[in-house]
């Protein structure tokens, strides 16, 4: 078995004689004017052989109803301008682990895209490079102009919301086409014996872009949509996903795992989703390159001579732990995920999913400013703490080891997990967390 890890309702009643009966409201935040949408959305009615492919890709079938928390859930922000105001309302299972990998992007566009990036950029230039190596000096996490720009407003949550997922649906695509999925009010096919109606998917209008000005400019459009609480946003992102990459391609990435769905029974995403979300590519590998099959592996590799893993050092980082050294070992994370252009990292610790992430993208340029440094942590897990998490990150002393061997008890030392995955990129790297107490 491979492994698997821990990853509409449209209002349709418009009041008002003057109104048009088949016009729907997409739900407005913050006091904007609520607009009409009208059942003819535009783009492509989706076809009853995309739609069970959809469902079969995703799923596992055309007869399978997703889970609620996918077709009644919107990809939405915790309370604007308030703490976390920066991240998604993550909440269990695959829906969290797939929002927090969307989380990366979002964090990508807030901090170092758009006009709050240049922002940031400009007062970490009065503070010198190494403004965010070490913040632990200031009076706790919430000091200093990086507390404000990780509580962004409603508009700025929108429009990071969009590059963000523009910027992935580009990506998913291989950088030449996106498809975005937003339903109408009422089914665009008869649903045949086999598929069955799950409310969301046999709705879906397809907008085919082929240029990424086009993506973000159709993602600004249906933002709203998205945003939703309640509207399906998140089961038509993984959708969009999906088309932008396109069933032959998939399929060929996922090599020898292509006959398998992209959530599982278990509601956990695979990593070929994972994967495709962060580097484009569905591959179920973590290894650097290419991986040669061995004469005695019982794998039949039909596509090529050995397993594709992940063939260039990605933007967005990841890293990985599970229970122990030797289980961790075995999924051959490489120096591509562990090592990205800029300092965000998706993590999954024991099957939970979370960010960590460093507002100062020359952290990675740098081996001095990384003796010593922070990364603020983000999993949605609710704390009593009332302040970012911070984690103070020191590669300069001992090995943890060592430490452990001047010990008299071995049994008081509790193992932090979110440790031990960041010494798999800094071996040896001490973790403080500020007071707060570790989770996951």
């Amino acid at each position: 078995m491979p492994r698997r890890f821990s990853i509409v309702d449209i209002a349709g009643k418009v009041g008002g004689k003057d109104k048009k009966p088949d016009r729907v409201l997409y739900a407005r935040k913050g006091g904007e004017e609520a607009g009409g949408v009208s059942t003819n959305l535009g783009g492509e009615k989706i076809s009853v052989e995309d739609a069970c492919n959809l469902k079969t890709m995703c799923w596992g079938g055309p007869n399978i109803v997703p889970r609620p928390e996918w077709i009644k859930t919107g990809v939405n922000f915790n309370e604007p301008e308030q703490l976390y105001a920066f991240g998604l309302k993550a909440m269990k299972g695959a829906t969290k682990a797939f929002q927090l990998v969307v989380q990366a992007y979002i964090l990508k566009h807030l901090l170092f895209e758009g006009k709050s990036a240049k922002k940031a950029a400009k007062n970490q230039s009065k503070g010198g490079h190494n403004k965010y190596a070490d913040v632990s000096k200031k009076r706790g996490s919430d000091a200093g102009w990086e507390s404000t720009l990780l509580r962004p407003n409603e508009m700025i949550q929108r429009d990071i919301l969009s590059g963000a997922i523009a910027e992935l649906l580009w990506r998913c695509g291989d950088k030449e086409r996106a498809v975005i999925a937003v339903p109408e009010a009422n089914p665009v096919f008869e649903p045949p014996v086999r598929f069955s109606i799950d409310g969301l998917t046999e709705k879906l209008h397809l907008f085919r872009c082929t240029k990424e000005a086009e993506v973000l400019s159709c993602m600004k459009k249906h933002i709203y949509f998205f945003m939703q609480e309640k509207a399906g946003g998140l089961a038509c992102l993984l959708y969009s996903i999906v088309l932008s990459k396109g069933w032959t391609d998939l399929k060929s990435d996922m090599q020898d795992q292509g006959d398998l769905p992209l959530i599982d029974t278990e509601d956990k995403i695979t990593l070929c989703l994972s994967n495709l979300m962060l580097t484009g590519s569905a591959t179920p590998y973590l290894h650097n390159g290419i991986m040669s099959a061995d004469d005695d592996d019982a794998t039949n590799f039909e596509f090529g001579d050995g397993k594709v893993g992940i063939t260039s050092r990605n933007e967005i980082g990841f890293l990985f732990w599970e229970r122990d050294e030797e289980t961790t070992q075995e999924m051959n994370l490489g120096s591509r995920l562990k090592t990205p252009v800029l300092p965000i990292w998706v993590t999954c610790i024991n099957e939970n999913w979370g960010v960590l992430f460093n507002p100062n993208r020359d952290l990675m340029k740098s081996y001095s400013a990384e003796n010593r440094f922070q990364l603020f942590y983000f999993s949605n897990t609710e704390t009593k703490a009332k302040k970012d998490t911070v984690l103070t990150i020191d590669t300069r002393g001992n090995k943890i080891g060592n430490q452990m061997n001047d010990m008299d008890d071995f049994d008081e030392v509790v193992e932090d997990p979110v440790e031990k995955a960041i010494q798999s990129k800094w071996e040896g790297a001490m973790v403080d967390w500020q007071g707060i107490p570790m989770y996951v």
